[in-house]
């Protein structure tokens, strides 16, 4: 499933994530084993070893499109 989002698009599976930003052509990937969805800051937030990121998802529709992409139950 891929999102819009303001700076680029995610591309999500059941098995990563994958954030396409446009501006600089960064590429940011992550197993869905380190994400978590937060759904009152409209967040996707990886952290896996020492690697941490996260990133806007602007709208409760982009949150629940990339929880129903990846089976992660986004939290509160």
């Amino acid at each position: 499933m891929v999102i819009q989002i303001s700076g680029g698009r995610v591309i999500a599976t059941m098995h990563e994530v994958m954030v396409k930003l446009q501006e600089n052509r960064a590429t940011l990937q992550a197993q869905v084993d380190d994400i978590s969805i937060l759904a009152a800051a409209k967040m996707l937030v990886v952290s896996g070893g020492s690697i941490n990121w996260s990133i806007s998802l602007e709208t409760d529709e982009n949150v629940q499109a990339l929880s129903d992409a990846t089976g992660i139950a986004a939290k509160e």
